[in-house]
Formats: structure tokens, sequence, C-alpha cells
């Protein structure tokens, strides 16, 4: 036990420093002040160590030797908490040792309970400082999660820190630009900005680009890529405005620049509402981050290649040191990155 009177030591001088804050939630006496409990608190568990060393040896010589301490520093501390529990009789002196009595085996059982209390409490604390539980924010848009490494990373994290709690947030680039600033997740797959270096530590994911989605018996099905002008009197399927706005500006940029006019006639906010829009005959849709073996049944994709608008996806954190978790969690990113490389 004698470790645990060094970690008692230690609480005790910590909270000692606390002062009143440690006996915020503690239920006091009628008319005892909150500090004067909190000191009484700690002048009694300071003595917790020597107290349950003669409860278990039943025997002052055997405790002090334990303890590596002086039988006569041990018997002062046994009686002075015996004064500060009221002067409550703990133990029975003996002619070949102690006996513990009634109130002192009460004591023993709590005295034990608050001390593993103190050791979860610090295992507890060093398994958070270790990044071995707590909670991690991952957040991310439709085009990062049909991208491989994104769920494999989730599978491979889950199994090895089970005792974190992964919360996953599916948001567009801004809302999660804008929840990491306000500290609400803490890692962000989004596609890139030029502000997003200035901002945040960054790491490169990969890159998107755009294909067309278009029922297999479509005439330009038959193709194997398409130009935008062989969109032109197409309706197609548009990312939504309402919900990035700066993509579809440079989308209708690109096409402008081809001298088309897209004919917009369904935004959506998914990719798989393109897909069974497609299906449906509501039109052609224009996505990313699709790949043909997960299609559906009845479309097809073809590529685009005059519609040069790449799209740089990244891993964004806050700037600065991070937290065990979150430097966790990128290593598996670089980790899954290396080797699909």
């Amino acid at each position: 036990m004698l470790h645990l009177a060094d970690d008692m030591a230690a609480v005790v001088s910590a909270s000692s420093d606390a002062g009143t804050a440690t006996s915020a939630s503690s239920p006091l006496s009628p008319g005892v002040p909150r500090d004067v409990a909190t000191l009484r608190t700690l002048r009694i568990a300071k003595h917790f160590p020597f107290f349950l060393a003669v409860a278990e040896e039943q025997n002052l010589h055997r405790a002090a030797e334990r303890l590596n301490i002086a039988q006569s520093a041990l018997s002062r501390r046994i009686a002075d908490l015996e004064r500060e529990l009221g002067n409550i009789e703990l133990f029975e002196r003996q002619a070949r040792g102690v006996a513990i009595t009634k109130a002192g085996q009460v004591l023993a059982t709590d005295v034990r309970r608050i001390l593993l209390l103190i050791e979860d409490a610090r295992r507890n604390t060093r398994r958070i400082a270790e990044g071995d539980t707590g909670v991690l924010r991952v957040a991310f848009s439709e085009a990062m999660l049909r991208r491989p490494v994104l769920p494999a990373v989730l599978r491979e994290f889950r199994a090895l820190y089970s005792e974190v709690e992964l919360r996953a947030f599916p948001l567009t680039s801004d809302a999660q630009r804008s929840h990491l600033v306000a500290e609400e997740i803490d890692v962000a797959f989004v596609i890139d900005e030029a502000t997003d270096a200035e901002q945040f530590a960054r790491l490169s994911v990969g890159t998107d680009c755009f294909v067309l989605v278009l029922p297999e018996d479509h005439p330009l099905a038959a193709k194997p890529a398409v130009g935008l002008a062989d969109l032109a009197n197409e309706p197609l399927l548009w990312p939504a405005r309402h919900t990035s706005p700066r993509l579809f500006d440079r989308m209708i940029a690109a096409f402008d620049a081809q001298g088309v006019s897209p004919n917009i006639a369904v935004e959506v906010t998914a990719v798989d509402i393109a897909f069974e829009l497609v299906a449906a005959r509501m039109g052609l849709g224009i996505v990313t981050a699709a790949r043909a073996d997960r299609t559906p049944p009845g479309v097809v994709l073809r590529e685009l290649p005059d519609l040069d608008l790449p799209l740089p996806i990244s891993m964004l954190w806050p700037k600065g040191s991070v937290s065990p978790l979150v430097a966790r969690f990128i290593q598996l990113v670089e980790k899954r990155l290396a080797e699909e490389s």
C-alpha cells in the first residue's frame, strides 16, 4: 500500500491548492462553511493510507515497517485521524498488536473504495491524455465518404481504440470549416479552398473529378467520353446551389468557357439522388466521387474531359498542438494513403 500512500499524499497536496473548488459538489452539514468542510476532509484523507496499513496488519510495528516510517510516527497518525473523526476509537490496543473496532471496520471498507476511486481517476486521466479514450468528432463531405480511404480508416480506428467514442458528421465543406473554427468537430474532410492553408493544418487526401451519369441506353452512352457541347440540349441534374454555392458557380463558369448554357433541370444534394433521378429519366447527372463498380443498375458513367474542374480534397484540423486522439487519427489516414499510393 506504500504506492497508495504516495498517491494519496500527492492528491492531498494538489487538492489543498484547489481551495473551495474541491467541495463545490460536496454535501455539507448545516452551518458548516464550505471551506472548513474542505480542509477537514483533506486532514482526514491524508491519514487514510496509514490507517489502512494498520487495519490490514493488525500490528503497528509491521505496519510501520511496511510504510517505512517510525512506529511512533504511525501511532501519531492514527491518533490524529481518530481525533479528526470526532475522537472515534478505530483500534483497541492489545499486548501483541491492535484489534480494529466496528467503526474502524466500516471506515476501512470506505477507505478502500475511496483509494480505488482515486486510482481509477488517475488511470482514466492518463488514458484520456494518451488518446486511449475520449470523443473524436470527424466530419466529411459525401465525396470523401465515397473514397475508400475514409471508411477504411474509420473501421481501423474503431478496432484499435474501441473505448473512444467516434462521432461522424456528414456536412458540406463550408459547414465543416465553420464547425472546425467553432471547435465543434476535430477533423474535417473538405474540398480545398485557397484560404485553408492559412487557417488550418492540412493533409492532401486526393483529387476528385466530375463524371456524367446517364441511362445505359441513352445515345451518349455509346461514347467513351462526352463533351460539354453534347449536353447543350440535355436536362441536367446539377449540384445544389444552396448547399455548395461556390461549386455551383464554378461549374457554370466552366460551361460558359465552352460556350454552353447548361439546362439545369434539378438541383441535387447527393450523388445517390442523382443516380435515382437519372434512372427515372429526369435528366443526366454531373457528379463527383462516383465509381463504376458502385453504380446502380441501369445507369453508366462517362468522362467529361471538357469539364476541367479538378476538386482537391484535404483533411483539415486546427493548427498548433493536437490531442492524442486527433494525432492517432491523422497517423492512420497517412498510413492508408501511403498504402494506396
